[in-house]
């Protein structure tokens, strides 16, 4: 899994890199929306890997998971 900048990290980044111009807002939400997408993904993984074997037969939606909170929520 890729690593996922700390609020420092990312902060600095988006600072030293004018030509995004993002708002305060906007930093905000990018930051949260990589930390919410970054969480679904391992929980999916982790779900991938302990779940029995022949549980995910019967989901019909195998995604559940990875689209549990829609990252349009974060504003």
């Amino acid at each position: 899994m890729e690593k996922i900048p700390t609020a420092e990290e990312f902060l600095e980044d988006n600072l030293s890199n004018p030509t995004k111009g993002w708002s305060e807002k906007k930093r905000l939400i990018e930051f949260a929306k990589l930390h919410v997408e970054a969480a679904l993904k391992s929980a999916d993984l982790r779900a991938e890997n302990e779940i029995p074997e022949g549980f995910w037969e019967d989901v019909d939606d195998k995604d559940f998971i990875i689209n549990s909170y829609p990252l349009d929520n974060i504003k």
